[in-house]
């Protein structure tokens, strides 16, 4: 499409639908104002010769304390639609799972743990910030942990984190991956001739009622939908 010169902008935009009853959508061409509630803010790609779509993560914070990870200026974050969960620097993701758990009662088979509050994950992107609730990031099923000295169960939920070793193929070994938790909550568009990345918050559309009931249409944008 590009080299026939069809495309109003060299650009296609991405979004994941939160339920399965509504279907996500790539716009080529540009981006659908209706799936975003917010103007779109821009991310330069750094090092985009080595194929990934990937930006700077400034700095992280989780519950409004900073993490010193990223104080060397070498973290990137590289933004991947076919990573389902939010990548972590294997080194540093015990201590993230650490930080995001959080003790809870009740009976383990009836919480959902996407339901229950949690810290907020921020990350900087040199610029401007995207974060992430518990409700982003959780574990839905909650675990029970045993004490070792005590032998008292606890209830717990844990973020579902993957551990990330770039530094092991040669790579940045400061490397997170923003996948699916992220794009759920942010609509992105991918720029490939700026090379720069779009985030916005998504306008998630109501999802049909038992009786059938279709939600209000989208509004028209000027891009390729498939």
């Amino acid at each position: 499409m590009a080299k026939m010169n069809i495309l109003p902008q060299s650009q296609f935009g991405f979004f994941l639908s939160r339920s399965d009853d509504v279907p996500s959508e790539i716009s080529f061409g540009g981006h659908d104002e209706s799936r975003v509630a917010e103007p779109l803010s821009w991310a330069k790609v750094i090092e985009p010769e080595k194929g990934y779509w990937q930006v700077p993560i400034k700095g992280i914070r989780i519950g409004g304390t900073s993490i010193p990870l990223c104080d060397s200026g070498k973290c990137v974050g590289i933004v991947d639609s076919g990573t389902s969960l939010i990548g972590v620097p294997s080194k540093s993701v015990r201590d993230f799972h650490l930080k995001l758990a959080r003790k809870i009662q009740g009976e383990a088979e009836q919480i959902d743990c996407r339901h229950v509050g949690g810290p907020e994950m921020v990350f900087d992107l040199d610029g401007f910030e995207v974060s992430m609730g518990a409700e982003d990031y959780s574990r839905p099923a909650a675990m029970k942990v045993e004490s070792s000295s005590t032998g008292k169960v606890q209830v717990v939920c844990r973020a579902s984190l993957l551990p990330v070793d770039m530094g092991a193929d040669g790579g940045n070994p400061l490397t997170f991956i923003l996948g699916e938790p992220l794009l759920r909550k942010y609509y992105t568009a991918f720029d490939w001739k700026q090379k720069q990345i779009g985030f916005a918050l998504a306008k998630q559309p109501d999802v049909p009622d038992a009786s059938g009931a279709a939600r209000k249409p989208l509004q028209a944008s000027p891009t390729v939908q498939v």
